[in-house]
């Protein structure tokens, strides 16, 4: 069953040259509270449900003083860049819905980051999610190999914290890596490219931080290059699980597809932008944790939009990680995804979703070591996450969404009650003797 959701009417028409960027994602963001409010009707999450409100509210101010500021106006992108087909992805639903969810991370460090900054590091989310969903789609729809598509995303994403960078040089050499039909989307790549690099090495930290965002945009492309292994025709099941169990993760006992759940979203790199502008800083224990819960959180991810796409991927001819997860040996020996039929049960939806609700546990569990949460903001994610994701152009997957938060529910409220103390902040400029987090280290 599916509650329809009414879109933006840009949204649904790939927008035109007048529609608002900003305006459609401010739309998405009230739509997707609405929803998530209307959930406490059914559930009991172990907090009130004016803390979505509240935070719902935040997110539309700050929207409305990112478009009295001048909104995206000033990122470089000229108005032909977006014409046509390009104006289509940009207000894309899904680019817009990522989007939304990006900006409800923006929260987390609100406290510690003065308004003019806090609009920095929004404008920055955003360019930073149309530049890699733009990059994920044309993997995930053009025909390339795992050579090719990581040989793609490694020029793209190491662009962007490179010491230097010459524009002319990234269009052409970006412009002969992708396909020939896709290569419309050059200007908007560079353009995009090029706006972050401005804003990022113009922000307060990001220095400081370059080398944390590197290192989770190298698991990022890893991950995406694995993807390939889910696809016709070079599908794989076998070497997809052999090359995923191989990340890291903060946690042993995960399946390699969970591993991979963990970096082929990119939540905790939005959370690192945000940091990029904050005033304090986390001392390097609770930047462990804080990295520790955006792994599960990016894992909650990706599971729940592997549930809802399954169909879909099916007949583009992906074997997605939902049905790898709850597939027999027989989908371990697929030689194609297309045109294949599985067997499964509302009881393997349910079963993979307890175990993806066992993720957003160790989400809060992570969160609440990394720092203080005194506006519930991280069970304030853990609500929204799914109506987010288990929404798309037709509408809320209902069956799905309320399967998922049957066992989310108890978990938030065991999770709620029993928060351990956190780790505490330090200033900024303090130095450590430990360089780099063990859930990053190489394994």
């Amino acid at each position: 069953m599916r509650t329809s959701s009414s879109s933006p009417e840009g949204a649904k028409k790939g927008g035109d040259r007048d529609t608002d960027h900003l305006e459609l994602i401010r739309c998405l963001v009230h739509q997707f509270g609405r929803a998530a409010e209307s959930l406490f009707e059914y559930h009991d999450f172990g907090f009130p449900r004016d803390v979505i409100r509240r935070h719902i509210d935040t997110i539309e101010a700050d929207l409305g003083r990112l478009r009295a500021s001048g909104g995206l106006d000033d990122l470089g992108i000229p108005e032909q860049t977006l014409a046509g087909q390009v104006r289509g992805i940009w207000n894309s639903k899904k680019n817009l819905r990522y989007a939304a969810g990006a900006l409800m991370i923006s929260n987390r460090f609100r406290q510690e980051t003065r308004p003019e900054n806090r609009l920095r590091a929004s404008r920055l989310k955003i360019v930073y999610e149309a530049f890699l969903d733009t990059i994920d789609d044309a993997i995930d729809s053009g025909d390339y190999n795992f050579g090719d598509a990581l040989d793609l995303m490694r020029h793209c994403l190491g662009s962007l914290t490179a010491s230097s960078f010459e524009e002319s040089r990234f269009r052409e050499e970006l412009h002969d890596r992708l396909l020939p039909e896709q290569r419309p989307m050059t200007d908007l790549l560079t353009a995009l490219a090029t706006a972050f690099r401005r804003d990022f090495h113009k922000s307060p930290h990001g220095a400081e931080l370059r080398t944390e965002l590197e290192r989770l945009q190298t698991n990022w492309i890893l991950g995406e290059a694995y993807t390939m292994y889910q696809k016709d025709p070079t599908l794989d099941v076998r070497g997809f699980l052999a090359a995923a169990g191989h990340l890291p993760a903060p946690d042993d006992d995960l399946e390699p597809w969970e591993r991979i759940a963990g970096w082929i979203s990119h939540t905790a790199a939005d959370t690192l932008l945000d940091l990029c502008f904050a005033e304090t800083s986390l001392s390097p224990d609770a930047l462990e944790a804080h990295l520790n819960a955006w792994f599960y959180f990016d894992s909650v991810v990706t599971l729940t939009n592997n549930a809802m796409d399954l169909s879909k991927d099916l007949e583009e001819g992906i074997a997605n990680i939902f049905l790898i997860a709850r597939g027999s040996e027989e989908t371990k020996a697929l030689s194609r995804a297309r045109g294949h039929r599985p067997n499964l049960s509302m009881r393997d939806y349910e079963e993979y979703l307890a175990r993806t609700a066992e993720m957003a546990r160790r989400n809060l569990e992570h969160a609440a070591r990394s720092g203080e949460d005194p506006d519930s903001f991280y069970p304030f994610l853990a609500v929204m996450a799914p109506v987010v994701m288990f929404t798309d152009e037709t509408g809320i997957r209902e069956d799905i969404l309320h399967a998922y938060l049957r066992s989310l529910a108890p978990i938030m409220r065991e999770a709620i009650a029993a928060r351990p103390p956190p780790i505490p902040t330090i200033p900024l400029g303090t130095r450590s003797g430990r360089s780099r987090s063990a859930r990053t280290a190489s394994s």
